[in-house]
This record gives structure tokens, sequence and C-alpha cells, in this order.
């Protein structure tokens, strides 16, 4: 089933069930980027370690899918002991269903309690928390009168070394109450450095004819 969305055959998996109608995870990988190690599967949170085969990389993946309406202090400490047993870099991903400050919730809820056990965990591991580019809120009801970004990336500084044009955005909404967020590494070449044009070269004797017959002996193409 998972091969049949995938599109080819060269890739790997790992999934915690879900209770009831919520709570699964499905983690793919491409075996051509990712070479697994080791799959740990808890309840909330799927972690593979692995090696990022392009760099040589080590890296923990863990895949988050929060409970709703609970105090999530035990998940947190079970992603922080995972992360603290490993000497590589880390990625947390996923629906967290927690926000980090009152700015992430709109006509919900907001528990400071739970919001500070969520921050604690994060500044503890000194995670950095990805900016989403595109809507503010990754989750509204199905009214649209609740809003709330339950939705993020967290890594480790040293992943950011790596890859340092990383950038993550909310995409459109469809059918579920969440909008798909996608990290992307973007590299942009800009070419040749633009040409640096000082003041004061304007005061310097013959600059004028200098700029007049280079700009006569050039190629320019139309």
């Amino acid at each position: 089933m998972v091969r049949s969305f995938w599109g080819n055959s060269s890739f790997m998996h790992a999934f915690s069930p879900s209770h009831g109608a919520s709570g699964g995870i499905l983690f793919i990988w491409d075996l051509d980027s990712i070479s697994h190690n080791r799959v740990f599967i808890h309840d909330g949170f799927v972690a593979i370690e692995a090696v990022w085969v392009r760099s040589g990389l080590q890296v923990l993946f863990i895949v988050v899918y929060a409970p709703q309406g609970l105090n999530n202090k035990i998940l947190w400490n079970g992603i922080y002991n995972t992360i603290s047993n490993f000497s590589g870099e880390c990625i947390v991903m996923g629906d967290f269903n927690e926000v980090r400050d009152d700015s992430e919730r709109l006509g919900a809820n907001f528990n400071m309690s739970s919001v500070r056990f969520f921050n604690d965990f994060i500044d503890s591991l000194d995670l950095v928390d990805i900016p989403l580019g595109g809507p503010h809120f990754t989750w509204s009801d199905k009214w649209s009168s609740k809003f709330s970004k339950l939705d993020r990336f967290l890594v480790t500084e040293g992943f950011l070394v790596s890859f340092p044009q990383l950038s993550a955005i909310v995409l459109e909404k469809n059918i579920p109450d969440h909008r798909h967020i996608l990290l992307l590494e973007h590299r942009v070449d800009y070419g040749l450095s633009p040409f640096c044009l000082l003041h004061s070269w304007f005061d310097m004797d013959g600059f004028d004819n200098v700029v007049r017959e280079a700009w006569s002996t050039s190629m320019v193409g139309t």
C-alpha cells in the first residue's frame, strides 16, 4: 500500500499504530538519500537513527504526533531521552498539538502550564524552531472558528550548519484539518558577485575616460 503512493521501490517505512481513529504515524524515507541504522517505535513518536547518504551526517529523525487535550510532559521527556542518547544531529517534526505562545492560538484555549513544559523541552535540547513561511496557523476546526500553530520542525544547531539554506513553508489546506508543512533546502546561485562602485572614484582624475573606454570596447548583448 505504501509503495502504491510512494512511486518507486527504493524506500523503507516505519509506523506507530493508531489508537482508534487517531494517533498513528507513518514515516517513509528514500533509501538513496537516507541509510537507517535503528528504528524506535513509541506512543506519540517514531525515531530513526540514520546516515544522510550525500554528506555522511549522522542524523536522528523523529516524527511526532502528540495526543490531543493531554499534558504531554511524559512525551517530551521520552523524546528528550532519545535525543540525549544520540551523538549526531537531530530533526524533530510533526504535529506537536502544542503552541509556544499565545500568538499561536486564535479562538482556542491557551494553557500556560503546557506551553511552559513544551518550551522547556525545546530549550533544554537547544533546538531551533524553523520559521514557517505562508499561513501563520497550521490547524483550524471545520467551522474555521479556531486556529493554532501545532505543526513545526525543530532541529539542532549542527543540522543548520550542515544545511544552512533550510526553509519551511505551510502549504495550502485541502480536506484535512491540518495544513501540510514542507522543509526544503533551497540553493540559489546568483552568479558572479555584483560590481562594486565607490563614490570616491567619481572624484579621481580620468575616471570618466576609463568608464567611457570600457563601455565602448565591451560586448553588450541585446
